[in-house]
């Protein structure tokens, strides 16, 4: 598809020489560059996959109609010639642009106006080809072309690329302003917009543009915005200049906010959102450079449930310290605390507490059995049940736990000790010792095992049939 003539090709280095940068590159739609630019890379990798012009256009995010406008363009400069589905490059040294005939004596007067206007260099002759060519297409009026550059000089200065005024006479045109006398008016109409918008743009940092000028003819028109209003929402913009403010004044628009005093109680709000999100992730540590997605999913729905911002951060210290790392995990935690209505931070706090209440006696389990790790649930459901739904003392319980010290799940085997006990009434030391001496099954432990460092291991199963979860409402 793509290759390159003997020309532009030394020694197999393909390189984009200045000739091409300084007096072709200027004068060319982005699209139509970034085109040629690609295409170049083509005709260099020869039976590259994405070698046609559906996969370019593909690649490069355009429509096969652009990639043919542009393949056309480049033709018409004489950088490259194309005879069926093959395309080929010229260097821009002995390119040879196809001869386009203009009037003359028609455009005179324009060159004249068009220099006067763009006082800080000279035109060039492509340049002047371009707004011959755009005139022609577009049956834009010279005169209109030249209140176009007049405009664009006094938005961008006096070395005002060629670029931006074509873009600027191409929007104008395509929407029917193709007369001088259309064109003027819809430009006065942009200069009456002209002040307010600079106030606006002063306070982002930014210089007004063409494209400024639509937006703001959209929030003052459209949207009924006042400028006091508009300004006051520009300050909330760092970064991105109008674009960005056309987002948030859109935003404003659709939930109804047309008061300074109601957008400075809602960026509040959202503020302190966004920081609760990062909060909610410090704890739990994850990162996510945006948090929308997240405050959208689960922030504002865990605030609509109306829960308090610091019980969500207490919900989330408790996930940390059981292993639980997802904000999907700490959603389950909150939707339970919701269904038990509990959303205040005392209230979840104190629930925390009841769940915690055995953690210093289990941690002495832990000591004398060798396990290591934090508490968590799992282990402060099998003290629950062991005295409170069991009712076995303090003393059996130690008793238990002397039996299991060097057993591969000793805290699953003192859970099956004290159930038996339970199940057989024994309630004191003395009557364990007898149901202990009584039974056969258990194997004699060796002076190997006793010692040894003991991870737990207890399967799914095992969990779900051994205990139920103690939570506040067994108070």
């Amino acid at each position: 598809m793509f290759k390159l003539s003997s020309e532009a090709s030394l020694d197999g280095a393909i390189t984009v020489e200045n000739k091409f940068i300084v007096e072709y590159m200027p004068y060319a739609d982005g699209d139509y560059v970034k085109v040629y630019l690609y295409g170049l890379s083509l005709a260099a990798r020869k039976g590259d996959k994405d070698d046609s012009l559906d996969r370019l256009a593909r690649r490069l995010d355009l429509d096969i109609t652009t990639v043919e406008t542009a393949i056309e363009y480049w033709t018409d400069q004489g950088l490259m010639s194309r005879l069926g589905d093959e395309i080929c490059y010229f260097s821009p040294r002995t390119a040879r642009p196809k001869i386009k005939k203009f009037d003359v004596d028609k455009y005179g007067e324009f060159n004249r106006q068009a220099q006067l206007y763009i006082s800080e260099r000279q035109i060039a002759p492509n340049e002047y080809n371009e707004y011959y060519a755009l005139m022609e297409k577009l049956n834009l009026e010279w005169q209109a072309m030249v209140l176009i550059i007049k405009y664009c000089v006094d938005l961008k200065g006096a070395n005002v690329s060629c670029q931006y005024i074509l873009a600027v006479a191409r929007n104008l045109a395509q929407d029917g302003y193709r007369t001088a006398d259309a064109v003027g008016d819809r430009l006065d109409e942009y200069g009456v917009y002209y002040k307010g918008l600079s106030e606006v743009m002063s306070v982002m940092g930014k210089k007004v543009d063409h494209e400024s000028v639509q937006l703001y003819k959209k929030w003052r028109t459209e949207y009924k915005f006042e400028q006091e209003f508009i300004v006051h929402a520009a300050a909330y913009v760092k970064r991105g200049g109008a674009p960005v403010l056309d987002i948030k004044l859109k935003q404003y628009h659709d939930l109804g906010l047309f008061s300074v005093d109601i957008v400075d109680k809602y960026e509040e709000e959202r503020k302190q959102v966004y920081k609760l999100a990062k909060s909610v992730n410090k704890i739990l540590g994850i990162y996510l450079e945006n948090v929308d997605y997240e405050i959208s999913t689960y922030i504002n729905p865990w605030l609509g449930m109306g829960f308090e911002p610091n019980a969500i951060l207490a919900a989330a210290d408790y996930c940390m310290r059981n292993g639980l790392k997802r904000l999907g995990d700490l959603d389950a935690v909150l939707r339970d605390y919701f269904a038990n209505g509990r959303t205040t931070e005392k209230e979840i706090v104190k629930n925390l507490e009841h769940e915690n209440r055995y953690d210093g006696e289990i941690e002495k389990l832990f000591k004398t059995l060798g396990v290591k790790g934090a508490v968590k649930d799992v282990h402060r459901a099998y003290y629950a049940n062991w005295t409170e739904k069991f009712g076995s003392p303090e003393d059996l319980i130690d008793y238990a736990c002397s039996l299991a010290v060097g057993k591969e799940n000793p805290l699953a085997y003192m859970n099956k000790l004290l159930r038996d006990w339970a199940n057989a009434d024994i309630k004191t030391v003395t009557g364990a010792v007898t149901a202990v001496a009584d039974r056969t099954a258990d194997a004699p432990q060796t002076d190997a095992d006793k010692g040894r460092v003991v991870y737990e291991r207890m399967s799914a199963d095992d969990l779900n049939s051994m205990f139920t979860r103690i939570t506040g409402d067994d108070e």
